[in-house]
This record gives structure tokens, C-alpha cells and sequence, in this order.
């Protein structure tokens, strides 16, 4: 197993019907969107998504509509804890197991404690 293949990961619990217009972004895999229910059943009880996120790997949830209510809940990893911040201010550390409940009139970006940007490992651009 290489390093690029180790992820940690994260649920996403959507609390109210704005979460069916929170996309998903990646850095590293498609766009999709979240949903609310999740069925006949899941009428009663909130949807939950669980996302995969790598070392190098850049996560966001943009709302595009509304003010989603969503839970993450951290499910650990090899990469460390999770950093989450919040386009309008302010940062969260997620641990494994730990939950945190937001309102989101903003973006969301989630990486890994080990996250590296392109570009600095080092080295120097040539212009």
C-alpha cells in the first residue's frame, strides 16, 4: 500500500432540506451533492454520507442555496487529525469520533493535519 492510497475520513450528517444543495468538492475526485432523506425510511431520520479524504487531498462543502445544518463526525486515519475551516472565519480540529455541528452560509474546506500544497516539498519554482 503506497501513501497517495492511506485515507482518513469524515460523516457528513444533513440535518434540514437545504443539504440537498451542499456540493461536495475534491481536489482529487468528482463534484456530487449531498441529500437530505434517504429513501422511504430515511424520511425519519437524517442522511448520512461517508467521504474518503487523502493526504494531498482538499475537501469542500459549498452550499449553493440556503443555510445547510449539517454534523461531521471525524472517523480517523493514518493522516492525522482533521483541520476544518470555515470561509467566514474560523478554524475546528476534528478528531476521531469527535462530531461538530454547523450552519453553513459559506464554504467549508477539510484537510488532513499532513496536508501538503503542491509545490511545497522544498523546491523551488522555476519562473
Amino acid at each position: 500500500m503506497t501513501d497517495n492510497a492511506r485515507t482518513n475520513g469524515f460523516a457528513i450528517r444533513t440535518l434540514n432540506p437545504d443539504c440537498d444543495r451542499l456540493a461536495v468538492q475534491s481536489s482529487v475526485s468528482s463534484t456530487w451533492f449531498c441529500t437530505y432523506h434517504g429513501g422511504a425510511l430515511g424520511r425519519l431520520m437524517p442522511k448520512k454520507h461517508e467521504v474518503g479524504i487523502a493526504q494531498n487531498e482538499l475537501v469542500v462543502l459549498r452550499p449553493y442555496q440556503g443555510k445547510p445544518v449539517i454534523e461531521i463526525e471525524g472517523l480517523g486515519g493514518p493522516n492525522g487529525v482533521l483541520i476544518v475551516d470555515r470561509a467566514n472565519g474560523g478554524t475546528r480540529v476534528l478528531r476521531n469520533g469527535q462530531r461538530v455541528r454547523f450552519e453553513l452560509d459559506a464554504a467549508l474546506v477539510i484537510k488532513t493535519e499532513h496536508f501538503r500544497a503542491p509545490g511545497v516539498d522544498g523546491r523551488q519554482f522555476n519562473a
